[in-house]
């Protein structure tokens, strides 16, 4: 190797090395005082978009959770409203068994309609008009729909506007949903013609009635048909029709001629039959009914809100691979860095140091 002054070949190549291990040392230093693998975009283009993704999808799972979250406590006060609903008709209907005792008094069975009266009025504030957070929650606008992932998937709550009646109707009564006799005559003998007779939402019954027909056959005809109507005999000799599900209303009505229902002792049933209706055992079913629904929405966002927290979990897991720096190797990196740095100090040192052998053949 020649002897030169000008250019010290091994200096610069010493520089050079120690210039890169003191950025590599740097770039250690950066990662561990931070915790993260990428300090700068620079450190890995591809991982900072993909982590951003990630991270902005578990940011959106995050709000995921607190929507469910927000939803599950909607349910529970719904829920907790539809219990009080449900023990509400119940003493209900216990007061109507009540009432119908026979060898009460009329002042015994006030105090039984007053006390139904005032429930059914707690009825109406404490469920079918209950809010939360100022929404319907038996109504029709009480039907929400939450967000259940990132993805922007949505889950409908139940309506349960027609599991809860209007109670304005409900009267506690002797005996439910009946057609009043007219009172203007005894049954003679019936005009021919066909009876129609409906409940609730069942379809329309015709029964043939016969010129010659007498009260009771009309009434094994009526109690015959299917229509869910039972027929009975006033003591006076009028007709008298109630709906067998007292919870339903009746509607009475002739398709051929309106002395039928003249000459068989019946109002106009053109339209609902007279009389109110019963609070019945069909509204406790209805009640149930929406529990059911309102439990089964708790389950599925549960399930929903276990599975937005796996999700999150394993987004931010995904972020972590990517972007957290692994303290241990990069520990490792560290010492090896610095004792290049130190190393290539040193050999700086030597190769600045081995142009002196020139200046020693010079002074020979």
């Amino acid at each position: 190797m020649s002897v030169v002054i000008n250019t010290n070949s091994a200096a610069t190549i010493a520089a050079a090395n120690l210039s890169e291990s003191n950025r590599m040392l740097q770039k250690s230093l950066n990662r561990l005082s931070s915790g993260s693998k990428i300090v700068n975009a620079s450190d890995d283009a591809g991982g900072v978009a993909v982590a951003q993704r990630l991270s902005a999808a578990s940011q959106r799972t995050s709000g995921v959770l607190g929507n469910i979250s927000s939803a599950l406590s909607f349910l529970q006060q719904q829920d907790s409203a539809l219990k009080t609903g449900s023990k509400i008709m119940q003493r209900m209907n216990e007061l109507q068994i009540l009432y119908r005792d026979t060898t009460k008094s009329t002042s015994d069975k006030n105090q039984y309609k007053t006390e139904f009266d005032k429930l059914k009025s707690q009825y109406v504030s404490a469920v079918r008009d209950s809010q939360y957070n100022s929404i319907d929650m038996m109504k029709s606008a009480g039907a929400l729909t939450i967000t259940i992932d990132e993805a922007l998937h949505t889950y409908s709550l139940a309506d349960l506007s027609g599991n809860i009646s209007d109670s304005s109707s409900w009267a506690i009564t002797d005996g439910g949903n009946f057609a009043a006799v007219t009172g203007t005559e005894a049954f003679t003998t019936a005009s021919a013609g066909n009876l129609i007779l409906s409940t609730g939402s069942r379809s329309p019954v015709t029964i043939a009635i016969l010129g010659t027909d007498t009260l009771s056959g009309v009434i094994s005809k009526i109690n015959n048909a299917g229509a869910q109507v039972t027929a009975s005999a006033t003591s006076d000799g009028y007709l008298k029709l109630t709906a067998s599900n007292q919870g339903e209303a009746l509607v009475v009505d002739s398709g051929s001629t309106g002395a039928l229902l003249t000459t068989l002792g019946i109002s106009d049933g053109s339209t609902a039959a007279s009389g109110q209706t019963d609070h019945s055992l069909s509204e406790i079913d209805k009640v149930a009914t929406a529990r059911a629904k309102n439990g089964a929405d708790q389950s599925i966002l549960q399930y929903y809100s276990e599975l937005a927290t796996a999700t999150k979990t394993n987004f931010d897991s995904a972020v972590s691979r990517i972007m957290d720096v692994d303290v241990a190797q990069e520990s490792t990196q560290l010492a090896r860095w610095n004792t290049l740095v130190q190393a290539g100090t040193a050999m700086m040192a030597q190769a600045n140091g081995s142009t002196l052998s020139a200046l020693s053949l010079l002074k020979g």
